[in-house]
């Protein structure tokens, strides 16, 4: 029988796995049996191709349609099939520079069309149709993409079908981490101006439904919501909600060090005009509710029970966030892609694999110096600049969110050379960058000397390029010190200066690590590395020494330094744990809170660089001691002062800061934990790290694992 599906059993047959002979209306197995045949489900999925889908099903249409049934518009008053059709093949793609989405019916019952990327997506496709009951029912691929201007939306809002804000799903389509507290079943309240405004009241009632078909119908109103949330991609209500849930709890991980907060008040504003900022807002903060499975941190202020319209996101904790995260990326990527090339080159998928930075670098050097001096003058351009750059910060934080420490140094190539230009660009007409440029630059930094460390490898932003550091907005003499001046900038408050000038030197530590390091492995294979002319070996070591006590008094000067702000406001030297699962035992760290965020990381990434160099004191440093009990006591020092300092920065992290903090001190506590004996103190560091993974969605599990498997190892 055409149209009517060979493998599905009766509701019977299928619950005792009986094999059905499949006999309409009833099966001849349950009429043997002297039992009651519940019948089939009959849910049709299927792709409405227009007039020839409607002359090939016509002979099984019902005549006397259900009240309630669906009337598509400008067509015959002719109700659905009544059986599950055979599904049409989806059309040929092509390339788009749109993202990627299928054939779905729409109210002419055309059918809309949407080309696939094989590099992003496989078999993507879309089935839709409507049951018995005369509701749509939808079946699609876990990675595939939706187009916010295809029929989909046109269908939904004609026809009002909504979720019910009162039915919670019981699926789970994301992949990924365990949730705390995901908002499942969250309401979607009516918003003026949505056409995805829900209507809880278009479901008609089905008094004759027996308990099977009610089952049925029940079933289908909880996938419909299930998938509802999925298939909304790039709508007015769900921008919005990503926009502001970045704003709010992402975006201070960008302004960490700027009290301009350029991320969090400027960058928002710039995506109304600019599709790639747009896109990589709500592309990042979608992989970011996906990690922690849609759960958001409590509200700071109001009413928590009645969030407003752009804080609520219907079944939440079940949307597959990183399905709309994905889709989101390859659509900033392709509007970078095109606003880089000027327009003429035809924007592929390919642009989605290809790194944000090396996109910038080609565009900057394929522009001649007489192009770039001219286009200085406008300040159109320089907006450009910040805006181009802003979005290639998001991309670049939307790959680091779930990436290895050790692989982050990869995924920043490029990026000297892509300041290097920005630089030559600044030098025409003034000495620092504008605003935005800088603001961005301070985030790579970070991220730069960060992975270096994780990595033991120099940075990228190598603190020998004084001049791009004084464009970034920090004071470097000519004997090559950093000050924090005293009143501060018109850019930058002296807390900025400090923070950002502590970086600096903290640059400076991870490039003589990472020396220290080559020198080691090329000790190792015999062969040492070759030394400037007229240098012998001695001489090497005694520059290393040199260079060693001049970082240790350049952070000692810069905390001696640093304005009243950087002392704690709370600090408990033994707290006790009060939580109701304790026995109140003394914790081994002290707490230690700051009031300004700036200053709380500061400190705490202070604490971390004296660590880094103590553990990489060279062995000659101590020249007087010649006897074992000297260098006894010299260790002793070091065994001292490490543990001090990691205690420093356990305390800030026990105190629970705030989100810009806690995403930054993943390199820090590993650092500290390989330093640490009793398993108390290694439960800590776990239970620290597993925590800023959970509540923020940043990974640290591969940090865990290394960790454990050295102490496993001791």
């Amino acid at each position: 029988m055409p149209g009517v599906p060979s493998n599905k059993a009766c509701e019977r047959c299928k619950k005792k796995h009986l094999k059905c002979d499949e006999t309409r209306p009833h099966c001849q197995r349950c009429t043997t049996a002297g039992a009651e045949c519940p019948g089939y489900v009959q849910t049709r999925k299927f792709i409405d191709q227009g007039a020839t889908v409607r002359r090939r099903y016509a002979p099984y249409q019902n005549v006397n349609s259900k009240a309630g049934s669906v009337q598509h518009a400008n067509t015959d008053d002719v109700a659905q099939p009544s059986y599950t059709a055979q599904t049409h093949p989806q059309s040929d793609t092509q390339e788009s520079h749109g993202p990627i989405s299928s054939n779905l019916l729409n109210e002419n019952g055309d059918s809309s069309h949407e080309e696939t990327s094989p590099n992003l997506t496989h078999d993507a496709q879309m089935i839709a149709g409507t049951g018995s009951s005369g509701q749509l029912s939808f079946v699609t691929s876990q990675n595939q993409f939706f187009d916010p201007h295809s029929s989909e939306s046109q269908l939904l809002e004609e026809h009002n079908y909504f979720p019910d804000p009162n039915v919670g799903s019981r699926s789970s389509r994301s992949t990924g981490h365990d949730s705390i507290s995901p908002n499942i079943g969250m309401g979607f309240p009516s918003l003026p101006g949505n056409t995805y405004t829900p209507n809880p009241n278009s479901r008609p009632d089905y008094p004759g439904l027996t308990a099977s078909e009610s089952m049925i119908h029940q079933s289908e109103k909880e996938d419909f919501q299930d998938l509802f949330s999925e298939i909304k991609t790039g709508t007015e209500h769900e921008i919005a909600f990503l926009t502001r849930h970045y704003a709010e709890n992402i975006a201070p991980w960008l302004d960490l060090s700027d009290s301009g907060k350029f991320f969090t008040v400027y960058v928002p504003i710039r995506a109304l005009s600019c599709l790639s900022l747009k896109y990589a807002i709500t592309s990042l903060a979608a992989k970011q509710l996906g990690r922690v499975k849609g759960a958001k941190p409590m509200v700071r202020g109001g009413i928590p029970a009645s969030p407003a319209i752009t804080e609520a996101y219907p079944n939440a904790g079940n949307a597959d966030w990183f399905l709309k995260a994905a889709n989101y990326y390859y659509m900033s990527a392709s509007d970078l892609n095109n606003n880089t090339s000027g327009g003429y080159t035809a924007v592929s998928s390919s642009a989605a694999l290809e790194s944000p930075i090396e996109i910038v670098n080609r565009w900057l050097s394929s522009r001649s110096t007489q192009e770039l001096a001219r286009d200085s003058h406008d300040g159109a351009f320089v907006r450009k600049l910040e805006d181009i750059l802003s979005t290639v910060t998001l991309l670049t934080l939307y790959r680091l969110l779930d990436l290895k420490g050790d692989d982050w140094h990869n995924h920043m190539s490029g990026i000297g050379s892509l300041f290097e230009s920005l630089l030559h660009l600044v030098q025409i007409h003034s000495t620092t960058f504008s605003q935005g440029i800088r603001a961005s630059f301070w985030n790579f930094v970070r991220y730069d000397y960060l992975g270096s460390y994780l990595s033991r490898s120099p940075p990228y932003l190598g603190p020998e390029k004084l001049a791009l550091w004084r464009a970034a907005g920090i004071s470097i003499d000519e004997q090559k010190q950093f000050r924090i001046s005293t009143a501060g900038t018109v850019n930058s408050s002296q807390e900025d200066q400090a923070a950002n000038g502590l970086i600096w030197i903290l640059s400076k530590v991870v490039t003589f690590r990472a020396h220290s390091k080559q020198s080691q492995i090329a000790q190792w294979a015999g062969s040492p590395p070759s030394n400037a002319a007229g240098e012998n070996n001695t001489d090497s070591a005694e520059k290393d020494t040199n260079i060693w006590l001049d970082l240790c008094l350049e952070l000692q000067t810069w905390f001696e330094g640093v304005p009243e702000t950087f002392r704690p406001c709370v600090r408990i030297e033994k707290p006790r744990d009060l939580s109701g699962n304790s026995d109140g035992a003394q914790m081994p760290f002290p707490e230690v809170f700051y009031s300004l965020p700036t200053c709380a990381a500061a400190m705490q990434h202070y604490h971390f660089g004296r660590i880094a160099l103590l553990l990489n004191r060279p062995p000659d440093v101590l020249t007087a001691p010649s006897t074992a009990f000297d260098r006894l006591q010299g260790y002793r020092e070091v065994t001292k002062e490490v543990d001090f300092r990691s205690r420093e920065v356990c305390g800030i992290a026990l105190a629970r800061p705030q989100s810009e903090i806690r995403v930054h001190m993943t390199a820090l506590l590993f650092a500290v934990g390989q330093c640490l004996e009793s398993s108390k103190e290694h439960q800590i560091i776990v239970d620290l790290l597993c925590g800023i993974e959970a509540d923020l969605g940043w990974s640290t599990d591969y940090v865990v694992q290394d960790l454990q498997s050295s102490w496993n190892n001791r």
